[in-house]
């Protein structure tokens, strides 16, 4: 069995779009996104990141439509054979650059995307090129010896690459780590659709200190898999801690009912306790196969205990 090994996990810093901490160099166009000061190939410090270079680009194309409209009205202006000419054109040439310039303000965002897309698009051989540059650069860090660091960098890396090596990578790095409640851990961004022994071993990890991050996508990659999760050396115990974390919302017994009604007697106390009073207030699961087999549980198990008759609440 290997040797967990407690660590300290700097905090991940969410952006608004995953791109949004992606850097490209202004000397050699390259990609990277782990946050350096400078450029890992060409070792200037030019690196910027990529919206600030796509506004760039599209300041430079907006400013080129507002001159074009500046010579015309000038042209028109220098061609003008007469005052009335010359003052119609200035009212309608100044009327028609505030049109443009108000027009551009309003679609800037719209632009915007649309600059970046045609930027990715240009670069995306540099930019896989890129990203796979660092992620040899996660893999040398690890084998210097320095876990914590190597994760952290594979976790900038997998908000960009989406691949199931890469969730396999973090997980095992993750599952050589003492997990604690209070580290800032994910789960949503590891999920595989293939069956996987250590993504599983994970979930059960979670499901005991962090029920919140165990969502939909969870349950139903459980439910997905469950026959080969009960093959495992400790399988049942895993699904029967899953169980436990979906009960921790109601909604939750609703959507996956079956999934807690076979696991349900294995439940500690206490979350049984939480799921006895879920299925006592919900009207519309008073007939269901999942509030049948918590009341033979209840009646078989809980039906003197004194917790189950007075009202004080379980906590999740």
């Amino acid at each position: 069995m290997i040797k967990k090994q407690p660590v300290l996990l700097a905090p991940y810093i969410k952006t608004r779009f995953p791109y949004d901490k992606l850097k490209i160099c202004r000397r050699c166009n390259h990609f990277t996104v782990l946050g350096e000061e400078k450029c890992p190939v060409c070792g200037k410090a030019a690196l910027q990141q990529v919206e600030k270079r796509a506004a760039s680009k599209l300041h430079r194309s907006l400013w080129g439509s507002r001159i074009i409209v500046l010579l015309l009205i000038a042209f028109g202006l220098f061609m003008s054979q007469s005052t009335m000419q010359t003052t119609s054109l200035a009212i309608g040439g100044t009327s028609l650059l505030a049109l443009l310039w108000t027009m551009q303000r309003r679609s800037t965002p719209a632009l915007l995307q649309m600059e970046l897309e045609k930027l990715f698009r240009k670069e995306a051989y540099s930019l896989i090129a890129g990203l796979a540059n660092d992620r040899e650069m996660a893999i040398s860090v690890f084998h210097s010896g320095n876990k914590t660091l190597a994760y952290e960098m594979l976790r900038e890396i997998g908000a960009l690459v989406h691949t199931d090596q890469l969730r396999i990578e973090q997980i095992l790095l993750l599952q050589s780590f003492v997990l604690r409640k209070d580290m800032d851990l994910m789960l949503d961004p590891l999920l595989m659709d293939q069956f996987d022994p250590d993504l599983v071993e994970y979930i059960g990890e979670l499901a005991k200190i962090r029920r919140d991050l165990l969502k939909e996508n969870t349950f139903r990659y459980v439910l997905l898999h469950e026959s080969h999760i009960l093959r495992m050396e400790h399988g049942e115990s895993i699904l029967v801690n899953v169980t436990s974390a979906a009960i921790r919302l109601k909604r939750y017994t609703t959507l996956y009912p079956y999934l807690i009604l076979r696991y349900a007697r294995k439940l500690p106390k206490d979350r049984f306790l939480r799921l006895y009073r879920m299925v006592q207030s919900n009207a519309q699961a008073s007939n269901g196969p999942l509030y049948e087999e918590v009341m033979a549980i209840y009646n078989e198990k809980y039906k003197f205990d004194e917790d189950f008759q007075i009202g004080k609440r379980s906590r999740d």
